[in-house]
């Protein structure tokens, strides 16, 4: 093999290959683990939705069918389409994790290309773990390293920057040496996509799916010796000119003694876009102070948001329960009327509920309030204006739940799209699952 230059891409790959668990402080561990268990989750919340019946279907139509188990379901497809099937169940719901600085949802792509890879090959809970957390810094390496430049052009973050991490964390599941990590992650660029246009749609989970896929099979690329460019990050017509803004500005990565990208991941409390959360926060203060509200009793609603929101998610007329995770107008109406917005209020049968009220919010652009932050104003046919603002304290602009909020959003999810499974002999096993001698007792304790 020819010899490689010192380039940010073989720095990422040498890390990637190089890391130890050893090496990873305590707190990082432990945001992996949250990480880990909230993306179990997630995959098995989606298990049943009608969008995954399909994708399963359209699959094994085109001869997809296989030995690979699929998390929360009896069909077996082969490797690569089993960890897209895990990542589209994964993001279906909007629940999945959220890294700020970035906009990635770092556990999708490369949990899911994990244990697709897991199950069909033994692998321990620390290995998988280990691999995990190893492919979720990779993709916020990349993805800090071309923001915010990338997401800004409507690039997909999470599907163009998390086929990186997958590809590094079943790269190093493979044991690749450094030459052949750096092969996976130019296998991995160049199959790098995913368009924000594709939002409040299901080719939205399906950006995050091809990311998981792709990346599981850049690592097989490279492992079976296909071999790729060694600047694919930095190269003049590489990920980081075309795809960013600047080139390809890579910062420092993680070690013992200093933070890891893992601890900024944030849990969502609502199962919907988070450029959404503020509004919802705020219509949930104002319920709590007045009440649910009826339709005929509002004149008008204003909504004032962060330009951001504006733009992304002034979605008036959300076709559907998945159009609805990114609307705004949806958002304002179901926490009006309902008092909460957790699964069930974002479905089709949802949409249809908030047509009424949706119909007289208007969404006001408001470059004064910061992304984490909304305004909610009700006229009344009688009576005051009622008023609400969200605007977190300083160090909780982003939301998250705790140990026990994840809980019981795993048994929510669970009751939702798994029913069949035992949450909590599940919940158990996946907080030990350094101690697990093969992730395959994971697996199988999902399979309907």
């Amino acid at each position: 093999m020819a010899a490689l230059s010192e380039s940010p891409t073989l720095v990422l790959a040498r890390w990637a290959v190089q890391t130890q668990w050893a090496d990873v402080p305590e707190a990082a561990r432990q945001a992996a683990r949250r990480s880990w268990l909230n993306w179990w989750g997630c995959a098995l919340g989606g298990a049943a939705d009608p969008q995954v019946d399909r994708l399963v279907a359209a699959l094994l139509a085109l001869g997809a069918a296989g030995s690979a188990p699929l998390l929360g379901r009896r069909e077996r497809l082969d490797v690569p389409s089993a960890a897209l099937v895990h990542a589209f169940a994964s993001n279906i719901l909007d629940y999945d994790d959220t890294h700020w600085a970035t906009a990635i949802h770092p556990a999708g792509p490369v949990a899911s290309a994990v244990v697709a890879w897991a199950a069909a090959h033994p692998c321990t809970g620390a290995d998988a773990l280990l691999a995990f957390l190893v492919g979720m810094e990779i993709e916020c390496a990349v993805g800090l390293a071309v923001s915010p430049a990338h997401y800004a052009k409507g690039w997909h973050i999470t599907a163009s920057c998390g086929v990186f991490g997958a590809a590094a964390a079943v790269g190093r599941l493979m044991r690749l040496d450094p030459t052949k990590m750096v092969w996976a992650l130019g296998h991995a660029a160049t199959q790098a996509s995913g368009l924000v246009a594709s939002l409040g749609s299901s080719a939205k989970s399906l950006n995050i799916a091809h990311a998981a896929r792709n990346g599981l099979l850049a690592a097989q690329y490279a492992c079976a010796g296909l071999s790729a460019s060694t600047v694919v990050l930095e190269d003049r017509f590489g990920f980081g000119a075309l795809m960013g803004d600047e080139g390809f500005a890579l910062g420092p990565l993680p070690a013992a003694n200093s933070p890891w990208q893992v601890e900024e991941n944030r849990f969502k409390p609502f199962p919907c876009g988070f450029l959404l959360h503020p509004t919802l926060q705020a219509c949930q203060a104002l319920v709590q102070a007045h009440g649910v509200l009826a339709s005929d009793a509002v004149a008008q609603i204003r909504l004032r948001v962060a330009p951001l929101a504006a733009t992304r998610a002034n979605r008036p007329q959300p076709a559907d329960g998945m159009a609805a995770k990114l609307s705004l107008q949806h958002a304002v109406a179901i926490m009006l009327l309902e008092g909460q917005a957790g699964v069930s209020r974002f479905t089709d049968e949802a949409v249809e509920l908030s047509q009424a009220l949706r119909a007289k919010v208007q969404v006001l652009s408001d470059d004064r309030l910061g992304q984490q932050e909304a305004a909610v104003e009700v006229l009344l046919h009688q009576g005051a204006p009622l008023h609400a603002r969200h605007h977190p304290a300083p160090g909780q602009e982003h939301p998250s739940l705790d140990d026990a909020g994840l809980a019981l959003k795993f048994h929510d999810l669970l009751a939702h799209g798994a029913p069949h499974c035992a949450a909590d002999g599940l919940l158990e096993r996946l907080r030990a699952t350094e101690q697990l001698a093969d992730v395959r007792v994971l697996v199988d304790l999902t399979l309907s």
